[in-house]
C-alpha cells in the first residue's frame, strides 16, 4: 500500500459502511459509503487515496492539495502546542509536529507545507522545514520546459521556487520582471539544470521560436492604450520592465518582428498600432 499516494485498489469485499480494499499483497484500506461515488462489484478497481486515521489505513476519492513527495500551500485550523493542524484537501487534516515547523504556525495563516512519512512513527507528516536549492538527481525536465511554479521567499540571488510540487529552484533577480509575492502561484520556464542539481528557472520562455508571446503581449497592451505605447528599443530596461514585465531583449525581438510584419512603427520615444 503507498501510503499518502493516489493508487489504484480492488474491492474485496462490500459492507452497509462502505468499501474493503485491497492492493496486490493482500493489504486493506477502507473506503467510506461517503466517498463512493458510482456503484462498482467486488472484484473491480477503483482509484483512491489512502491516508491513516486512527492508525488505521482509509481511502477517499478526494483529492488532496499534495501527496507525499510535494509540496502546497495550506491553512492551519489548529494550533496547538504540539502542533498545528492543516487543511490538506480530504476529510483528515495534516499534522505538523511544532518541532517541524521553521516558525510558530497561527491558526488561520497560509503556510508552504512539504508532506513526507516520518520514519520513526511511520505516519504521514507535514514540515515547514526544508532546504533551499537543494542538489538533485536525474531530473525530469529540459531546458525551456514549461512548469508551474509555487513562490517560496526572496533572497539575495532571487526566488526560490516549488517546481512542478516537487522542486526546489531558484529564479535570479536579473529574471524577475513583475511583483512576485510569496505563496502566490506562476508559470515558469526551466533556464538551466546545472552540473551540481540544481535547477534555475525563468518567468518567461527563451528564444526567438517563443517570441510570438511576447508579441501578443505588446499587442494587448497596444490596443489598452489606444494604439501607443511610450517605450522604444531606446527605452531603458527598467523603463520596460515597468511597463510590460518583459526583459529589454525580448521586448527588441518582439517589436523586430511585429515592426517586421508592418504592424506597428518604431518613433523615437514610443512604438505605435498601425
Amino acid at each position: 500500500m503507498q501510503l499518502g499516494k493516489t493508487q489504484t485498489l480492488t474491492i474485496s469485499e462490500k459492507i452497509n459502511s462502505g468499501w474493503i480494499l485491497v492492493d496486490e499483497s493482500g493489504e486493506k484500506a477502507f473506503l467510506p459509503k461517503i466517498f463512493i461515488q458510482e456503484e462498482k462489484e467486488t472484484g473491480e478497481e477503483v482509484e483512491v487515496f489512502v491516508y491513516q486515521d486512527d492508525d488505521k489505513l482509509k481511502a477517499t476519492t478526494e483529492i488532496p492539495l499534495a501527496e507525499v513527495g510535494e509540496f502546497a500551500v495550506m491553512s492551519c485550523v489548529q494550533s496547538l502546542p504540539s502542533g498545528a493542524f492543516m487543511d490538506w484537501g480530504i476529510i483528515k487534516d495534516l499534522f505538523i509536529p511544532y518541532k517541524q515547523q521553521k516558525t510558530k504556525i497561527v491558526e488561520g495563516k497560509r503556510y508552504l507545507v512539504y508532506i513526507y512519512v516520518d520514519e520513526d512513527m511511520e505516519l504521514i507528516t507535514g514540515t515547514t522545514k526544508f532546504k533551499r536549492n537543494p542538489q538533485y538527481d536525474h531530473l525530469p525536465f529540459q531546458k525551456g520546459d514549461k512548469v508551474d511554479l509555487i513562490m517560496m521567499n526572496e533572497s539575495e540571488l532571487g526566488w526560490n521556487v516549488v517546481i512542478n510540487k516537487q522542486y526546489i529552484g531558484l529564479i535570479y533577480a536579473s529574471d524577475v520582471f513583475k511583483k512576485l509575492y510569496p505563496l502566490s502561484e506562476e508559470k515558469g520556464y526551466i533556464k538551466t539544470i546545472r552540473e551540481d542539481g540544481k535547477i534555475d528557472v525563468s518567468l518567461q520562455p527563451e528564444g526567438f521560436e517563443n517570441i510570438d508571446e511576447f508579441k501578443q503581449k505588446i499587442l494587448n497592451k497596444l490596443e489598452e492604450n489606444y494604439g501607443l505605447l511610450y517605450v522604444s528599443d531606446k527605452s531603458s530596461p527598467e523603463e520596460i520592465k515597468d511597463e510590460l514585465q518583459m526583459s529589454k531583449k525580448n521586448f527588441k525581438k518582439a517589436i523586430g518582428g511585429l515592426y517586421k510584419d508592418k504592424v506597428i512603427d518604431i518613433l523615437e520615444d514610443k512604438i505605435k498600432l498601425l
